[in-house]
């Protein structure tokens, strides 16, 4: 078991009492809370809360077990709102209840899904009666019980799931007065597709091309969180050449999605010039990304116990591109902080109060525009950030939709330079070591910090050492439920600048 993981089992009524005690004795932050069936090994389900000590490379795991008629634990959302999801989801996935729960509507699954299905369930199988419920389930069940507000002069702007742009499905309704915006509510999860259950027929070691296909723009980040994991179960220690590839290409993939948003957000206050302009540096980021790996994505480099390519054969290609990009990337931003327009579009709007994000667990960009000083590559040192250079951290105050911009701005300009500095570097070490067995029975946590923020992976082998479970936890997922809060009191046509500055992924968060 990795040395940084502090697991410690409590009884199910103590559960609560003991993560409120947690939160409130340390300076910790949930990062992930999952069930597992583990019938098999000891006919226990489980439920485990991950919680990451600030100031400390530390996982204090508190879990306890259920089983036979009583299904049922004190929620924790009451003490840590951070877990409101997470709860909701077990139960959808698990059957298991939280009582006390302040919503305790469907998240994953909608209405027409069978009611009783639990498909993370190992026994779980689809059965005709549920076929047959799946079917009429559209007009026998009572529709999403959505928040009514009530009140002179408000009406209510349904928007989605089908949306005119090319984008995923997700349904906003909007409870305006005027075309101030009162109340907004999100539904997502249009679109699941079971990536948890499809693990657990995959190999450990076929697992990294499904990881690689949860969020396209974060390929490479899911990749490094899973092997991590599935690396740290195994004991293979990575030599510093391969820690040194990863480390460069994390921060490659961060200056292309940056530098990428930031012209979206352009879209939004319809600076176009500053839309063209972030899409053709993203696009040359793009290129680079193809001749070092053969995809754009970065797909394919990563295995369990190393990488398949050597990039720092074309450190000159790396090196070259980098030069341009930064002189590029200085009129990009110089073009955007010179239009008063662009800036007066996006001051003070879509604010989040630093409060709000603690108590919501947010993360990534989202937390640190926020004023929330967290980022796993600091909090949680792995590869070579800790130990081969520092860099600076950037947070901002005002929570806005401009100060997200921002902090992706100075963040893009940091990961340059890191990347200068890894590429000046000599490591040693081959590009990969044997991948032994997977022990049974042994399980790991795989981080690392996506464009969007923290990526969490929680793998645990069976008998035979292959999954028992794959958990996994993307950036959006925690910063989704944030958007209602930021975009209280704005207009409604502002909704759209709001959500590009917060760069939520919809297949990211449906897995």
């Amino acid at each position: 078991m990795p040395e940084n993981e502090k697991y410690i089992e409590v009884g199910w009524n103590e559960f609560a009492n003991y993560c409120d005690s947690l939160c409130k004795k340390r300076n910790v932050i949930l990062r992930l809370m999952f069930a597992t069936d583990e019938r098999a090994i000891d006919n226990w389900f489980k439920v485990y809360a991950v919680f990451s000590e600030q100031g400390k490379d530390i996982f204090h795991i508190p879990f306890f077990k259920l089983r036979g008629a009583n299904l049922k634990y004190k929620s924790i959302t009451g003490c840590i709102p951070a877990a409101h999801w997470y709860e909701r989801e077990i139960r959808d996935m698990f059957g298991l209840i939280p009582e006390g729960h302040p919503d305790p509507r469907r998240l994953v699954f909608h209405d027409s899904f069978p009611a009783d299905s639990h498909p993370l369930r190992k026994d779980w199988k689809i059965s005709e009666n549920d076929l047959k419920e799946w079917g009429e389930g559209v007009v026998k069940k009572v529709p999403y019980d959505f928040m009514k507000v009530e009140g002179e002069g408000v009406y209510e702007i349904p928007v989605g799931p089908v949306h005119a742009g090319i984008i995923e499905p997700g349904h906003f309704r909007f409870s305006a007065v005027g075309e101030t915006i009162y109340y907004l509510e999100s539904r997502l999860f249009y679109t699941h597709k079971g990536i948890e259950k499809h693990f657990e027929s995959m190999s450990f070691f076929d697992g990294i091309k499904l990881a690689e296909r949860v969020s396209g723009t974060s390929t490479f980040s899911h990749s490094v969180a899973y092997c991590m994991a599935v690396e740290r179960m195994a004991g293979i220690n990575i030599t510093e050449k391969v820690k040194a590839i990863r480390t460069l290409l994390l921060e490659l993939e961060r200056i292309y999605n940056h530098i990428g948003d930031i012209g979206n957000i352009c879209a939004g206050t319809g600076l176009t010039v500053g839309n063209t302009m972030g899409a053709v540096i993203k696009e040359r980021l793009m290129q680079l990304n193809e001749r070092l790996t053969g995809s754009r994505y970065l797909r394919g480099v990563n295995m369990i116990g190393g990488v398949t390519k050597d990039i720092f054969l074309q450190a000159d290609d790396i090196s070259t591109t980098i030069d341009a990009v930064a002189k590029e990337y200085k009129k990009f931003m110089k073009l955007l902080l010179g239009t008063v327009s662009h800036v007066e579009r996006l001051e003070d709007t879509g604010k989040l109060s630093k409060e709000v994000a603690i108590l919501l667990g947010v993360t990534g960009i989202t937390a640190r525009a926020s004023g929330i000083n967290d980022d796993i590559r600091r909090a949680h040192p792995h590869l070579i950030y800790n130990n081969v250079f520092e860099f600076v951290h950037y947070t901002r105050q005002e929570g806005d939709a401009f100060a997200r911009m921002m902090a992706r701005a100075e963040e893009a300009k940091c990961s340059m330079v890191m990347i200068k500095a890894i590429i000046e570097g000599r490591y040693t070490g081959d590009l990969h070591v044997e991948a032994k067995e997977i022990p049974p029975y042994s399980h790991a946590l795989g981080y690392t910090e996506t464009p969007r923020g923290s990526v969490f992976y929680w793998v645990k082998s069976d008998r035979d050492g292959k999954p028992l479970r794959v958990k996994l936890r993307s950036p959006s997922y925690c910063n989704w439920p944030s958007v209602p809060f930021a975009v209280h009191g704005n207009i409604v046509p502002d909704f759209p600048l709001c959500n590009k500055s917060f760069n939520l992924s919809y297949s990211g968060c449906d897995m």
